[in-house]
């Protein structure tokens, strides 16, 4: 049977449908002042590398491509819940926006760690449910940021450590360094020896060496000229800086020990807040700076960063196309952008106007994360209405997938078969087990890999969240 082109999305809350044509329609109206404001989507932007002629930049909304109800059904991902807490999260954003400096984003006070999921789902489905029936496999962990696969090992971020696991012994190491907190992101190198993280609880990139964990190269954004908050104070690691900027007046943090902060330094306080490193061509590394709202490139043997695009409200990742070029997530701006191989923006796709649930208007597009799953396939995480969008760019087609408001999704990964089945296959044994049963009203449950329950988490309307037991 034809499957329809409306697609339902469901407020968790009252379950009742939108009809996607008709929504797509009013968003389209809404849409067509902004085209023409941006001078029929085509604009010109000079390039940072190259004197010559930059290219044409189109602007597009997503609510103008062609759903369609098969688009990537037969791909499988791994997905990060970093926490069951977004519906707080959201009220704790919409409290800061009301404060002074509503511009800096971020907490003001380091939280402590909690548990997440991982998981693996088939994208044959629309929507995920939140006692997990659509995933084939799924596991405690302590906020999981990122997850990457090579040969026969797989690296997991979390908050407060990344994890070496050997997929056929099930044996795992640590990445040990006192500087590693609040793990972003992870990506093995090409032949896979090699392992970068950004570590965004002080604003660092590091590499580790996959034989053994042990720290290879760091980079501190603190050390190459983003030491100052938008507060105002600087943060440094250097006792001479310190005192060089206390003697001219300024007030400065001195973070010469990682251990006298647990769970890092507030975003809010932060200088960058570093969201993701990856691996760019030629032995130069990609990153992005929440707080600058750009992208850079870092110079491996100088440590010179270079900007290559800005204008940005919190971006998150920044990495290379399978097709050539890069892309990177223009999170509050909801914005997936395209840049070519000289690192010049070329092309947007724009999620204002796409329907579903949505939060306060206060808080703004959020595109958490964009991964491409194959060349031209794109899976984007908008956290605005508790959607992953599957997009195929060449093809101008779109299709959404539901996910509960309750999931702070933060990042989708595309593994190999082979992989997802050898990570499955550790649930349980290296991994603790996460179920969720229908009698007992929203509640997650977390064990360890002793089978002993670990912790219960109720989601409610109205409770949101609470720990009914916490061993």
């Amino acid at each position: 049977m034809k499957k329809s082109r409306s697609l339902s999305i469901h407020s968790d809350e009252s379950g009742h449908p939108v009809d996607f044509d008709n929504r797509r329609e009013e968003a389209l109206v809404k849409v067509v002042e902004l085209l023409k404001r941006r001078d029929k989507s085509k604009t010109t932007r000079a390039s940072l590398e190259t004197s010559g002629t930059a290219p044409v930049f189109s602007s597009q909304p997503l609510v103008g491509y062609k759903y369609d109800s098969e688009l990537a059904r037969d791909q499988e991902i791994v997905m990060t819940i970093k926490t069951t807490l977004q519906l707080e999260k959201n009220q704790h954003q919409e409290e800061y926006m009301r404060r002074a400096t509503p511009q800096v984003f971020g907490r003001e006070i380091a939280r402590p760690y909690l548990l997440g999921i991982v998981a693996a789902f088939s994208l044959a489905h629309d929507r995920f449910d939140w006692t997990l029936s659509e995933c084939s496999w799924a596991f405690s962990a302590i906020e999981p940021y990122g997850i990457d696969a090579w040969g026969n090992k797989m690296a997991l971020a979390t908050a407060n450590c990344v994890q070496l696991i050997d997929l056929h012994t099930g044996h795992g190491i640590l990445c040990n360094d006192s500087w590693l907190n609040q793990a972003h992101t992870v990506e093995f190198s090409a032949d896979g020896k090699r392992l970068l993280v950004s570590a965004a609880g002080f604003d660092a990139v590091l590499e580790f060496d996959t034989t053994n964990g042990k720290l290879l190269w760091e980079w501190f954004a603190w050390d190459h000229g983003f030491d100052q908050s938008k507060m105002g104070h600087y943060l440094v690691r250097s006792a001479e800086r310190y005192r060089t900027l206390t003697s001219m007046g300024h007030e400065v943090l001195l973070i010469d020990d990682p251990a006298k902060h647990k769970f890092g330094i507030p975003t809010r306080h932060k200088p960058a807040h570093l969201n993701s490193a990856y691996y760019g061509s030629n032995g130069k590394i990609l990153i992005t700076l929440f707080h600058q709202g750009a992208g850079y490139v870092v110079d491996r043997s100088t440590g010179e960063a270079r900007q290559i695009i800005s204008g940005l409200l919190v971006p998150h990742k920044l990495a290379r196309s399978q097709n050539g070029g890069y892309f990177i997530s223009d999170t509050r701006k909801g914005r997936l952008i395209f840049l070519d191989d000289q690192y010049r923006p070329c092309h947007e796709i724009s999620l204002s106007g796409m329907p579903g649930v949505a939060r306060s208007p206060q808080l703004s597009e959020f595109l958490q994360n964009a991964t491409e799953l194959n060349e031209n396939l794109f899976a984007c995480i908008d956290i605005h209405r508790s959607s992953l969008w599957l997009i195929d760019v060449k093809g101008r087609r779109y299709r959404g997938v539901k996910f509960p408001i309750h999931w702070s999704v933060h990042d989708i990964a595309s593994l190999e078969p082979e992989h997802r089945a050898r990570i499955g296959n550790l649930v349980g044994r290296q991994f603790g087990k996460v179920a969720a049963f229908k009698q007992q009203l929203n509640t997650i449950h977390h064990f360890d890999t002793n089978g002993r329950e670990v912790s219960a988490q109720a989601l409610g309307i109205e409770t949101h969240h609470r720990d009914l037991r916490v061993h």
